[in-house]
């Protein structure tokens, strides 16, 4: 009996999986990558003789896309400095949007080389800093951290909330994250969230 009930919870966890790889699929093929980046390439030529930053911004653009569509080679996964770096284009493209006055502190500790994460899974929480976040009070920056020991990833985020009308949400991109990270480390992460009135953190610790 116990081990078809584990047999059982491996098939569960396997289709689990196979669902998220299939709406993934699905999302990436309602794109056509081709006229999407040479519509990119040709408003980079169209705008660097007018604005540098804006060029830049098209670049940044350009480089989040394609990571989005494109990444997720072995079992799924990517270099975990790849990743990092598609957060640090998000935060790049935000601050070129308001002219680099977001207070953000984005800190990367540990070595990142040679370890592989499931892509797009921690983009979700530095999205809604942004979204719900004060990006700036210098005094109460927005905190991206992320800390590598072997193979342990400890990611963390933390902000304050703005004072201004409350942004509606849905909650999906959590919610689909945390589904991810269930199918693909069933018993390897632990996620906690301290959401209170005037603050939101988020602390995730991954075996990867």
């Amino acid at each position: 009996m116990q081990q078809q009930l584990r047999e059982q919870q491996q098939q569960l966890h396997q289709q689990e999986r196979g669902l998220l790889e299939a709406d993934i699929a699905f999302l990436k093929s309602q794109i056509n990558p081709h006229f999407l980046f040479n519509s990119l390439n040709f408003l980079y030529a169209q705008v660097y003789p007018l604005s540098e930053s804006t060029a830049k911004s098209v670049l940044l653009l350009s480089d989040i896309m394609r990571y989005a569509l494109n990444e997720g080679g072995e079992q799924g996964k990517v270099m975990l400095d790849k990743e990092i770096q598609h957060l640090r284009n998000y935060v790049g493209l935000n601050q070129l949007r308001f002219g680099n006055t977001l207070q953000v502190k984005f800190e990367v500790q540990g070595s990142t080389q040679f370890l592989l994460i499931l892509p797009l899974v921690l983009i979700t929480f530095v999205e809604n800093c942004f979204k719900h976040g004060e990006l700036f009070d210098a005094a109460h920056p927005v905190v991206v951290q992320v800390r590598v020991q072997e193979n342990q990833l400890t990611f963390f985020t933390s902000n304050r909330k703005h004072g201004g009308p409350i942004e509606h949400s849905t909650g999906i991109g959590l919610e689909n994250t945390r589904r991810r990270l269930a199918a693909i480390y069933p018993g390897r992460h632990q996620l906690t969230i301290h959401d209170t009135p005037d603050s939101y953190a988020t602390h995730l610790t991954l075996t990867l």
